[in-house]
Order: C-alpha cells, then structure tokens, then sequence
C-alpha cells in the first residue's frame, strides 16, 4: 500500500526536479553545443549539393525563448560573387501560435544585410539570367518532387513585426550597362500574415514602413539621374474577401507625402487607386525631361487627388493637380526658362484604350489656368533659339529629299481637349543675341486664354490674348486656330500700339544700317491659312519717326531709309504701310518673318531705286513694273494715267518729299515704234480721221478704201511718188501689196537721236501733267529732269523718277 506520509512526497518531488534539470541540461548542451555546429555543417553540405557557399560565424538558439540569433551569413555562388552577407539575423517565435499549428514570429531582426541582384552576359550570347533566379533554380532541383495525390493543408504565416537596418541593394546588369547601389535603408512590417480576418489563407496582409533615406537612381535608356535626400515607404495590406487585395502605399520623398490606396481584383485583372499628393518636389523630376541640355528644376511643388483604374482593357487617370511655385532653368544659363506662381489643372481625364485591332490615348482636361508664368525665350549668335536647342532631334549630315505627304482627315491615336484654358499675369523676356547690339524686348501683364483645344481635325479654338510690350506698348490678338496643325489652318488678328520704336534699334541696325532717335510703333496683322496656304496683311503705322545716325563700318545692304521716311511720312508724321505676303507653309524654305522682311526690304529699296514700283505696291495697286509708256509715243495707258494720279494725291500729303521726273527712251524699240507711229498717223490723217490727243495711235486697217489711199498718199510723202509708182506697176494688186508698202514706209522714215530725246521730254511732261491734274500746288514739288535711255520692258518703256528730301 501506497504511503502518502509527507517525506515520501518530498522524496518523489525531488527526483522528479532533478529529473527534469538534467533533462533541461541536456537540452541546453544539445541546443548550444551539439545543434548549432549540426546546423552549420548541414548549411554547408547543402550548399555543396546546390553548388553555392553558405556560411555564417555564429549561431545562437534559446529554446525556452524561442529565439535563433545568426551572425556573420554568407551566400554566394562557388566561384562567383556574394548574393547575400548580413551583420546579425535574430527570430523570436511565439508559442502561443506554435501550439495552434501557425509558424508565428514575434519579431524578426535583420542588421546590415547586402544584397547583390546582378544579371551577367555570359560570352557570345544576348541574353541573361538574374543570379537569384539561378539560386531559386537550384533550390528547385533539389527537392524531392511531391505526391500530387497528398492533400496539403495551406500554413498559416504571421510576423508581428519585421525590422531590416541599414540595408543595401546593389543592382547590376550587364545588358543594359546598369549599375546602381540604394544604401543605407531600413524596412519595417507589422502585423504581416498569409490569411485574412477569418484565418482564409489567401494572401499578403500587414503594415510595412520602409526607410530607404538618400536616393539615387540611374533611369535606364535616358540616362538621367533621380535624387531624393529622403526616402521612406509606410502602409499596409489587407484581404477583404477572396480574389481581392487592398494595399495602402504611403510613399515620403523628402518633404513630400504621396497617400494611395490600390484595390487589386485578380478574378478580374483590374486596379483601382486613389492617390493623394501633397506638397511633392517637382526639381528632382525636372532633371527626367528629355532635353538636349540638362534641365535643373529650382523650386516647384504638386498637391493632386486623382483616381487612378487599370484593366479591362481601359487604363485611365483622372482628377485635379495643383502646381505650385515652378522654376525651371537651362544649366549654365542665369535666368530661369521658365517659372509659374500656380497652375491649376480642373477635371483632367487621360484614358488609354487598347484593343488587337488598335490603341488610341486622349487627353481631356475641363480648365487650365497658369498664373503669373514667366518665359524666357532667347535667339542665340548661330540663330537658334533656346527652346530649338533643347528640344529639337538632331540633324543628320545626309538630308533625305522632302516628301510631300497628303493631309488626311483620320483621326490622330491621341486626342486632345482642353475646354478652357487661361494664362494670367505673365510675362516673356524675348532676346536675339545675332543681333549686334543684343536685341530685347519683353511682354508684360500678358493674358491669354483658349477656349476649345482640341486636336480634332476641323475644330477651331478661340484666342484672345493681350499684354504691355517694351514698358508702353500694348498688345491684343483675337481669332481662332486648329490646334490639330495650328501653323496650316488660322485666322488671327493682332494689333500692336505705342510701341517705342528705340526698342527696335538693335534689328534696324543690324538690317539697315541706321540707328532711330524716337518714334513709335503701331502695327495691325491679320493672317489666315487654309490647308497650308498662308495670306497674311501687315499694317505698319509709324508715328513721328527721327532718323539717327549711320552704323559705322556697317556691311550690310543699307536701305534708303531717309528716302523712305521722306516719301512715306504724311503732314502729320506718321507713315502708314501696308506689306501682303503669301506662301506655303509646307514648303522647306518657308519663314513669316522672313518674308515681311523681305517685302519691308523690296519697298524700301525701291524707293531709291524704282519709286513708281515702290509707290504702286505701298498703294496696292499692282503694277510690279511701275510706270510705263507706250513705245514710240508719249502715251500711257489708263491703268498708268490712274497711278500718275494717285502718286500726286500721295504725295500731296507728303509734304518732306519732292519729285523729279525723268524722261526716258529705249534707243532701239523706241525708234522703231516711233516710225510705226508717224507711218501709221500719216496714214490715218490722210485717210481723214482724227486722232485724239494722248491717245495710242491705232494700227489702220486696209481692208478700208479710205486707208488704203491714206497709204498711197503717206508713202508718197514720206518715200517718194516716183517709187510708189514703180511698186505699183510691179506689185499686183491686194493685200499682200498693202502689207509690204505699209512696212517700207516704216522703214523708210528716218528717227534722229534728237527726236527720241523729244520723245522722252514729252513723256515727262505728260507724266507731270497727269500728277500735277488733282492739286496744281505740286507743280512747286515735281520737275523734270534730263532725259535718259533706259531698256524697253514686257509692259512698255519704264518712266523714271528720283526721290528728293524736301
């Protein structure tokens, strides 16, 4: 029989305690003495089977605690580099899970980890492989293939907490030359587990917090360089139900916040997002701007709330974003490109729509407004401007031949529409430094906006635009465009007023020779083009203009400009000039400006040279030939009568001008039309009618009996009676014989060199007298000079004058 006296009791309780204290001594002995040098040897042999080192120097168990502290791990490839070495990895597990059949970790602790993610080319060929997925490879192979007829319970994973410290990432590839290190960073999880709230093993859930501090990255294929001095990722996951994952990403570059929650459906291939910026540094991002020369991004921020969808095979983005403070500028340069005090982007929609038969993107925004931008736009010496030089493509040496490619009405694969869009309190700082000296101007308080942008082809946008130029002008444009080819298909008019016209001496210089003492400037454009063909009107009015001194040792063409002022300038001062010009904007060697200027240039340079032409083409009359008599009379044609007059009523409000016309004869066509006209007169008198004066002498016509006496009776004047008697005996009778008297009387009239200098006194006369018909007052302004020879034209014989300053 069992005793229960109490030192019996005591007796089986102290065997029993030093039962299990030996027992616990041997565990302890085993745990830190046989186990870890066990698990060392068994790393390392199964490091051999799958041909990589394995190694660590320290290895701690504490099995009461649950808790296996690593020191000193190395993994690397036999032969090859380190994939992975860290200073200390400690788990902690928690009882509480093991028991319920969960691998449940407490806390994992990783310090100091390197990692090495690196792709090598091996010889000859053009395709790698990742050295962890060579590792994940080999691991594969080596374990035993499983009975698919086993069922499998999922195992439930839990990490209550996950802390990496001073982590680094080298990446390496050698396809596309990149090498890049993040370091030192640290990554936090919190609350990570494999199940969802109703223990449903179905993915990833938790918290996370990444801190990966100073950032550097090389963006492969463009070469450019992303900074950040701060880089930290926080938030979470979590499974609401079957096929679907909820991630919260919290994203902080320096002192910028960037909160989104994604919605993943994997039933059907779709994300949802909704993100949320606030005060986000643009300089950084500036620096990806696929320019010529390194933009640097001064100051800028973004604050935006947008939603964000992917799948089903529409990708889209749409919300507001908010700019604020920009500041961009050229490296090297000492003025920003450009800068804004804040733009607004309202309601913007982006979609991109892809299908097997097509893709097409567009871009829909319902307002935009920038207020207070600022734009620096400057010419360089070779004539190139700032923005040409950022963002052209470089020319090649070999220039294929231009290809003239229909416009089509199909539709682009992006569309674009813009509602609204305004540009408040802005300004633009325009600089051409070919010019010597530098040319600048600047725009002030300029405001534009644009209603209905839209690259849809045969849509016009409204403009309406205004500002102060060079610190008193003013500026407004109104009219519309087709921003699917703006520079094809306009209608705008610009005005331009009180312009200082001192401002413009840099350009008058350089193309003319002259400096300007004062004046001012209003200008009046309209240009329209249709499908390419361009018609623009240039109204230049010049107000009080004074003419400064000649640019010395200037080399240029010089222009006549105080001729020009002289016969441009009316009895208020004030020049008004129309200038047309018209052409393809398709063509290679196209320019507006260059052909203002050059129709401005063709005017001036006719005033000294041609100044009937000058005159015609300043009135938009025509005339490219200018003034033109008849040959072998001092006649001009209505066409030239109505020009004669309308240079005298021009220039009766010119009064700083004076005229002088020049008589003038062609010594050659002039004498033969001359002897045409006394043959043909004398046939006509004699026939019995009358010429009237100033008129052209009609060619006769001898199907008339009247006529053909007239001829006998002129021949017999002017050749002779005996002679037309023989050419009567011995030229039949008809028309033939009409023909050949009519041209040996011609030939057999006699024009001295003094006759043909009459001619051309008659003509000036003539001339003066059609000038002078509208206001006698200009006989004191126009007179006449001596007579010239000059070369017959297609039109006739060329009427000379010469410009004076009064």
């Amino acid at each position: 029989m069992l005793s229960l006296k109490p030192p019996r009791i005591q007796l089986w309780c102290r065997r029993t305690a030093w039962a299990l204290l030996a027992l616990v001594v041997i565990f302890w002995c085993a745990s830190h003495l046989l186990l870890p040098g066990l698990i060392k040897k068994s790393l390392a042999e199964y490091g051999e089977k799958i041909g990589y080192e394995i190694s660590y120097q320290d290895l701690s168990l504490s099995p009461l605690r649950l808790r296996v502290e690593l020191d000193g791990l190395h993994l690397a490839k036999e032969g090859g580099s380190k994939l992975l070495e860290f200073q200390k990895l400690a788990i902690t597990l928690k009882w509480t899970k093991l028991v319920l059949g969960e691998l449940g970790f407490q806390k994992i602790l990783l310090e100091e980890p390197k990692v090495l993610v690196e792709k090598k080319l091996p010889k000859g060929a053009h395709l790698g492989v990742w050295n962890w997925q060579e590792l994940i490879a080999s691991i594969e192979k080596s374990i035993p293939p499983s009975d698919p007829k086993e069922s499998k319970k999922p195992l439930k994973i839990s990490i209550d907490e996950l802390l990496v410290s001073t982590a680094s990432l080298h990446l390496v590839d050698d396809s596309t030359k990149l090498k890049e290190e993040l370091k030192p960073f640290t990554v936090k999880l919190l609350d990570v587990a494999n199940y969802d709230r109703q223990g449903v093993v179905t993915g990833v859930r938790g918290q996370y917090d990444f801190n990966l501090g100073a950032l550097q990255v090389l963006i492969p294929g463009i070469n450019k360089i992303i900074a950040y001095q701060h880089v930290a990722i926080a938030g979470g996951l979590d499974n609401p139900q079957p096929g679907k994952l909820g991630v919260q990403l919290n994203l902080m570059l320096d002192d910028g916040d960037l909160r989104s929650h994604w919605d993943f459906n994997t039933d059907s291939k779709s994300v949802e997002g909704k993100v949320k910026i606030e005060g986000l540094a643009i300089a950084p991002i500036i620096a990806l701007v696929p320019a010529n020369k390194e933009l640097i991004g001064k100051s800028g921020a973004v604050n935006a709330d947008l939603v964000v969808k992917f799948g089903g095979g529409v990708d889209s983005v749409s919300g507001d974003i908010h700019v604020s403070d920009l500041a961009i500028l050229e490296k090297g340069q000492k003025y920003p490109l450009i800068v804004w005090k804040v733009a607004d982007i309202r309601q913007l929609e982006y979609k991109s729509v892809k299908s097997k038969q097509s893709s097409s993107n567009s871009l829909a925004i319902d307002e935009l407004i920038i207020n207070a931008p600022t734009l620096q736009f400057e010419i360089n010496e070779e004539g190139f401007s700032n923005f040409r030089r950022l963002f052209s493509k470089p020319t090649t040496e070999t220039k294929a031949e231009p290809v003239t490619t229909p416009k089509t009405d199909a539709p682009s694969a992006f569309s674009l529409d813009i509602r609204s869009m305004n540009l408040k309190s802005g300004e633009v700082y325009f600089s051409d430094m070919a010019m010597r000296p530098n040319f600048k101007v600047d725009v002030k308080k300029f405001n534009a906006t644009l209603l209905g942008v839209s690259n849809t082809p045969g849509r016009f946008a409204t403009v309406a635009m205004d500002g102060v130029v060079a610190g008193s002008g003013s500026m407004r444009a109104k009219g519309q465009a087709s921003f699917d080819d703006p520079r094809r298909n306009h209608d705008i008019l610009m005005a331009f007023r009180n312009l200082p016209l001192t401002t413009f001496n840099p350009a008058v210089m350089t193309f003319a020779g002259y400096q300007i003492t004062s004046g001012r400037l209003n200008l009046n454009l309209n240009y329209k083009a249709k499908d390419g063909e361009l018609n623009g009107s240039n109204q230049i009015i010049i107000k009080k203009v004074v003419l400064g001194d000649e640019v010395p040792d200037f080399t240029g063409k010089k222009l006549p400009l105080g001729l020009a002022i002289a016969l441009l300038e009316d009895s208020d001062d004030t020049i008004d000039v129309t200038v047309r010009i018209a052409g393809n904007v398709d063509s290679p060697e196209f320019s507006a400006s260059g052909l203002v200027w050059q129709a401005i240039s063709n005017v001036l340079t006719n005033v000294a040279t041609a100044p009937f032409r000058a005159l015609a083409s300043i009135l938009g009359m025509g005339g490219e030939e200018g003034v033109n008599a008849v040959p072998g009379e001092a006649v001009f044609l209505v066409a030239d009568q109505d020009r004669l007059e309308k240079f005298g009523e021009y220039l009766v409000k010119r009064p700083n001008s004076s005229l002088e016309i020049i008589g003038t004869y062609d010594p050659v066509q002039d004498k033969k039309e001359l002897a045409r006209a006394k043959a043909d007169g004398a046939i006509l008198l004699d026939a019995g009618f009358k010429l009237a004066p100033g008129e052209p002498v009609p060619t006769p016509s001898f199907t008339d009996p009247k006529v053909q006496s007239g001829l006998l009776a002129a021949y017999a004047q002017y050749i002779g009676r005996i002679k037309l008697g023989q050419r009567l005996l011995t030229l039949p009778d008809g028309e033939k014989r009409n023909e050949q008297l009519h041209e040996e009387l011609i030939a057999g009239i006699e024009i001295t060199d003094a006759e043909l200098k009459e001619l051309a006194k008659s003509r000036a006369k003539t001339a003066f007298g059609f000038m002078v018909k509208t206001d006698p007052s200009l006989k004191d302004r126009i007179q006449l000079g001596d007579v010239k020879s000059v070369e017959a034209g297609k039109e006739g014989i060329p009427l000379d004058v010469e410009i004076r300053i009064k």
